[in-house]
């Protein structure tokens, strides 16, 4: 189990790897991409090697998660919901004050659960959003060859899957610490589905690119 959370962990560099080396130019996912890799980077070596306080980092990721997952639907829904976003803006920036006014007083599982839950409702609705972008408009003949599909595939798996695990977290913790790490491999299990779900895309993005300039 603890080989499967390190390899998990440093398997996040790879989508990242694998945008260099495909040399694809899809910028939309770019941003989020480079948080993956940083924050596998981070806890390798922050968390596992040199056994650093995560408590600060946590936060950071969130910020850098938030924004870069942001980015990734204002650009595939070409700038338009502008006041959807708007409204998740703002919202995240009222958590972030709240849980800044609660610092210290505040654990590790509801820190997760409060920024998991907005993410989560964030990431169902703009893929919502897309869906019907892409059904309304007849974009694409198939998207199984849409590299979008595989990120937005992934985003929805991890955040709708781990939600209520974090949610609860804290009380499995509480009262079954010793089964605790059986229920934490499904956040490694779905953190390992959408690393291999951004890597598939990319390489869809890659094959797309071929048939755009060949």
């Amino acid at each position: 189990m603890y080989a499967f959370t390190i390899f998990t962990i440093i398997y996040g560099i790879f989508p990242a790897i694998a945008y260099k080396f495909f040399k694809v130019n899809i910028r939309s996912i770019a941003p989020f991409v480079a948080v993956v890799c940083t924050a596998s980077l981070y806890e390798f070596f922050g968390t596992f090697v040199l056994k650093l306080n995560s408590d600060y980092w946590i936060l950071c990721y969130k910020i850098l998660a938030f924004s870069a997952i942001h980015y990734f639907y204002f650009r595939i829904l070409e700038g338009k919901y502008v006041k959807v976003f708007l409204l998740f803006i703002s919202t995240f920036l009222l958590l972030f004050f709240y849980t800044m006014y609660l610092w210290g007083k505040i654990d590790f599982f509801n820190l997760n659960a409060y920024f998991n839950c907005l993410q989560t409702i964030i990431v169902l609705t703009f893929s919502v959003l897309w869906f019907i972008k892409i059904f309304t408009n007849l974009e694409l003949e198939s998207l199984t060859r849409s590299p979008e599909f595989y990120f937005i595939a992934g985003l929805i798996l991890y955040y709708s899957g781990t939600i209520f695990l974090f949610l609860l977290g804290g009380t499995i913790f509480k009262f079954d610490k010793a089964n605790f790490q059986s229920f934490w491999m499904l956040n490694v299990i779905l953190n390992l589905t959408l690393r291999s779900l951004l890597i598939i895309g990319i390489w869809k993005g890659r094959t797309k690119l071929m048939r755009h300039f060949g």
